[in-house]
């Protein structure tokens, strides 16, 4: 149901006349690099046009294998295909966060038990050609569902996965039941993927992933991409598939043919799919699944000798109506973590926390992170506990977060020069009436912190040591942030025209001169360098920092300007965070859920630790 051009059932007209609310208008870029305008090497021309199929099947997997010019070699030239499939990677990417069928409100009454299962080998991305931004979008999940297995004559959902344009996955196909705390795999327990309906002939050991929206009229959001690469990534680490490959494919009926191994649907079907703005990010799309994924050997699968199925009863059919709402919280979109009964993809009311105390840690490891959007409202990943909103205690403007060494604690600083703390950590006062606030930062001990004006001024409180300031040193101009060393003997600041200055014990080690303006400092565990994050989403190290990557080398564009900088506790990986919340990972720094395209300004980030 993807392809725009399926003259017969229009089914682009059918999904705008039932997805209301959706705006049509082009969303922002998230990658634009130059490398994805030109014809994608690892594809094909990419020039699908024609009457296309969204995928076909029925209960004998009858399906048209015609094979597409360019996409099969002789058979004499191809390498053995194998029966002995290995077991998923042990060591794969973490598993993002999945709204399930039961949430989204699968209605499991119009859907078979009979299925196949097949090892994974491709990943096929997909869009809907629905409305863009959708209201509400598990809506349209359930649309989808109703589509294809009661107007298609499906099984089931022919789509594995489906992304909206805020970043929240959704479990597509049924594939088995779930313990409460297993990764939603789409997969038997074995690991063998169920085979959908989403790319006719190609089904078979391939998992299909469908963002919604129009993506010949508009481009994916930030949140949604984020969520795409994730989803591919984990995929990809788990099933040890080269994203920058083209891996031979054997179909059900023994035809053999090679593609890519993250593929565009009009790579091997007649249609528009996925849109030609994703289709053209794809290139980008796989480097960076390749980066965080890694590279594998080829695998060729004998396809129609280890193809199984299984009939029977997969899961007992719902008595309960078909849900409307579902928590959205932790699943990739702006919703704070105490919330729930929203609908995905929106941002609910938050409501402050009643956790009590933090838990102390150890800070080995970081394992979630917070962002605050201007008007106080805390937006948590991974682990990280919210422990209330600024806004619920009097800081109705926040300017910066900070967080101790260890334990999963907070200070906000208000643009009134107000802090709060969350998490039972010491409020020691703030600097009402001293100058416009600009940035605090805490002590490793966590009983103290410094405030940083805008003017350069530093006021410390706790146990923060004094060490002089940009405006007691004569030095002029906006200051931006404040970056303690991690021997809590002296800090960093970065002010607004690019300078990094030293005071205290912290090295003077200077600043990047043809990478960008200075926006933020993250301090290596040794104290005796750092990392800069530049306006142009540059990382540069100093000192004894190690370089791991960054946005402007992977030839990834974020739609809103970078903003902030984490650190690992190892010192060997960083988190990019942008203005709107979007977040990528580098080194050995773990990926977590996207608040890009929830519309919040993200003006501080905090990360929990171990």
């Amino acid at each position: 149901m993807c392809d725009a051009c399926d003259r017969v059932f229009n089914r682009r007209s059918i999904l705008r006349g039932v997805v209301l609310g959706g705006s049509i208008a082009a969303t922002s870029s998230f990658w634009m690099p130059t490398a994805a305008r030109a014809t994608d090497p690892a594809g094909g021309s990419g020039s699908g046009s024609g009457s296309g199929s969204g995928g076909m099947e029925n209960a004998s997997m009858a399906e048209d294998t015609a094979s597409l010019s360019g996409h099969v070699r002789s058979s004499t030239v191809m390498a053995n295909a194998t029966r002995t499939i290995p077991a998923p990677n042990a060591n794969a990417l973490q598993a993002p966060p999945i709204v399930t069928r039961k949430q989204w409100g699968a209605d499991e009454t119009i859907r078979l038990d009979n299925r196949s299962y097949a090892p994974i080998r491709k990943l096929v991305v997909h869009h809907t050609a629905s409305a863009n931004k959708p209201s509400n979008p598990a809506s349209v999940v359930r649309f989808v569902e109703q589509y294809h297995a009661s107007g298609r004559g499906f099984s089931d959902t022919g789509y594995n996965y489906l992304i909206d344009h805020k970043g929240v996955i959704y479990e597509g196909r049924a594939a088995r039941r779930y313990a409460s705390d297993e990764a939603i795999t789409a997969e038997d327990s074995k690991g063998w993927g169920v085979v959908g309906a989403h790319a006719k002939g190609y089904n078979a050991g391939s998992c299909g992933v469908c963002l919604i929206g129009d993506f010949d009229v508009a481009t994916p959001t930030d949140a949604a991409m984020s969520s795409l690469v994730w989803l591919l990534a984990w995929k990809a680490s788990r099933h040890r598939i080269d994203a920058k490959g083209a891996e031979e494919y054997i179909d059900i009926y023994g035809a053999r043919h090679v593609f890519a191994n993250i593929s565009g649907h009009r790579q091997v079907g007649l249609t528009l799919c996925p849109g030609t703005k994703l289709y053209q990010l794809l290139p980008a799309i796989r480097n960076e699944v390749s980066r965080r994924a890694g590279h594998w050997p080829d695998m060729v699968v004998d396809n129609p000798a280890v193809l199984r199925r299984e009939y029977g009863n997969l899961r007992a059919p719902s008595s309960t109506p078909i849900a409307t709402n579902v928590s959205a919280s932790n699943a990739g979109s702006a919703a704070p973590a105490e919330t729930s009964g929203s609908t995905p993809g929106t941002a609910p009311a938050a409501t402050p926390s009643t956790t009590p105390g933090t838990t102390p840690g150890t800070g080995t490891a970081l394992t979630g992170i917070r962002v605050t959007s201007r008007t106080g409202t805390i937006y948590t990943a991974g682990k990280a506990r919210s422990l209330g909103n600024p806004a619920t205690n009097g800081i109705t403007e926040v300017v910066a977060l900070t967080n101790a060494a260890s334990g999963d604690g907070y200070w906000a600083l208000g643009g009134n020069g107000a802090v709060a703390g969350f998490g039972g950590v010491p409020v020691l006062g703030g600097v009402q009436g001293k100058g416009a606030p600009a940035d605090i930062a805490a002590t490793p001990s966590g009983r103290g912190y410094w405030v940083l004006l805008a003017d350069g001024g530093i006021y410390p409180f706790g146990d923060a040591g004094y060490a002089s300031s940009p405006k007691r040193a004569g030095i002029t101009g906006p200051a931006r942030r404040i970056v303690a060393r991690p021997t809590a003997d002296g800090y960093w600041v970065v002010m607004a025209d690019g300078t990094v200055r030293a005071f205290g014990a912290a090295p003077n080690l200077g600043a990047p001169t043809d990478a960008g303006t200075a926006i933020d400092l993250v301090a290596t565990p040794s104290g005796k360098g750092y990392w800069v994050l530049t306006d142009a989403g540059r990382v540069v190290p100093f000192g004894d920092a190690v370089d791991k990557g960054d946005l402007k080398r992977s030839k990834i564009h974020w739609s809103k300007p970078v903003a902030h900088l984490l650190g690992t506790p190892s010192g060997k990986g960083y988190v990019i965070v942008n203005s709107e919340g979007s977040m990528l990972a580098f080194g050995d720094a773990p990926a977590y859920p996207s608040f890009g395209g929830s519309g919040i300004t993200a003006t501080g980030v905090a990360p929990a630790f171990a």
